[in-house]
């Protein structure tokens, strides 16, 4: 059984509007909704240039279905009510065949409101709540790995690659920080590790000392932070002002260049688990997806620029499994996406689940020298 958390799980209710989804006037529409604005910006932006990215090199490689996707993005500024308006938008005036997101839990959630209504497919790169699929709901879909998956990998890098034995969880009190503590307790007790100790934090919080000192008490050998970049920086700052003297895990937060600008020399030797770390996919599509990155940019995709250029790829590979995916409905991609099965893309192999959950790599980091090097590679 899960380990419950001080605070209770918010959940996001959104109103939705039923809409008929459509391939309209030779154009294959496609809905990106995502942060594109205030503290969790790059969660969207990041992963909207990766998309865009995808449909570039696509059309360059002459893929007809990709040269006809037309992306209509909207900012949610990971606002649950601003991302179900958006979707709504999509469904019933823009007429797409499939919405990309939320980035964040609780906005994709909101979004699952409208697109269930509508039978419209969607799929989100980011998020990793596990109810999402766990709802009967035949239209939503994800390349994330669930916060179960995540939890059980990162518990068994944890205790087997690190050697944690006293371990304390801190948890941002939202169904992202919540879903992801819950599952790496679980996966800590799978491996016999009893917790030093757990809490929850509130996410507009600045200050942690106060759960920072039952952290001190504790003297855990590691701590597991499940927030997003902006506290989970703090956390660790803290932390280093306190001289608590742990390793520490900041789940996906390492990813960012702006955990360390916010950490600061506390962010040295931080551990993190990425969606995607540029240069671990040894495929031929891997590494050319970096090195057409590198061309244009000239620097390494992020995460989720690597996961945004991979929710593209599968969505017209699933188009280009059918028929005539030019002619495809939203039910026919649907069928479409539950046959996809090791897809070689370019954050790794991707297999969609019958419940529209994943299987895909998962790479463990670390900072070094201000740079992120791998520390493992989770199957």
């Amino acid at each position: 059984m899960k380990t419950a958390f001080r605070f209770i799980r918010s959940a996001a209710v959104a109103v939705g509007v039923l809409g008929v989804s459509s391939v309209a006037h030779g154009e294959i529409r496609i809905g990106f909704v995502g942060p594109m604005s205030g503290p969790a910006a790059v969660y969207g932006t990041e992963t909207l240039a990766g998309a865009r990215f995808a449909l570039e090199e696509l059309g360059k490689e002459g893929n007809a279905l990709a040269q006809q996707v037309k992306l209509l993005p909207a900012d949610s500024a990971a606002n649950p009510g601003r991302a179900a308006q958006a979707a709504e938008r999509m469904v019933s005036s823009d007429k797409v065949l499939a919405v990309i997101g939320g980035m964040t839990s609780a906005e994709t959630q909101a979004m699952i409101e409208v697109t269930r209504r509508a039978s419209v497919v969607q799929l989100s790169p980011l998020a990793q709540d596990n109810s999402l699929t766990q709802q009967g709901n035949p239209w939503f879909f994800r390349i994330a790995q669930s916060a179960d998956s995540f939890g059980l990998k990162a518990a068994q890098w944890a205790v087997k690659e690190q050697g944690a034995k006293q371990v304390f969880v801190l948890a941002r009190n939202d169904n992202y920080g919540l879903s992801n503590a819950e599952s790496f307790v679980a996966g800590l007790k799978e491996q016999g590790i009893e917790v030093a100790g757990q809490a929850a934090y509130e996410p507009a919080a600045k200050d942690f000392r106060p759960v920072l000192q039952r952290v001190a008490a504790a003297k855990p050998d590691f701590v597991a932070i499940m927030g997003f970049y902006t506290d989970a920086g703090l956390i660790v700052r803290q932390m280093a002002e306190m001289q608590i003297k742990a390793k520490v895990y900041a789940n996906t937060a390492p990813g960012l260049p702006q955990f360390a600008e916010i950490a600061g020399p506390a962010a040295e030797g931080v551990f993190g688990a990425l969606y995607y770390y540029a240069g671990s996919v040894q495929s031929e599509v891997g590494e050319r997806f970096v090195r057409a990155w590198e061309a244009k940019y000239k620097r390494t995709p992020s995460q989720y620029e690597g996961m945004g250029y991979d929710a593209v790829r599968v969505l017209v590979h699933a188009l280009g499994s059918m028929p005539d995916g030019a002619d495809a409905t939203p039910d026919s991609l649907r069928q479409a996406l539950l046959k996809v099965s090791g897809f070689e893309g370019g954050t790794g192999a991707i297999s969609i689940l019958s419940n529209g959950d994943v299987e895909r790599p998962l790479p463990f980091v670390r900072l070094e020298n201000g740079k992120l090097v791998l520390d493992h590679m989770a199957d």
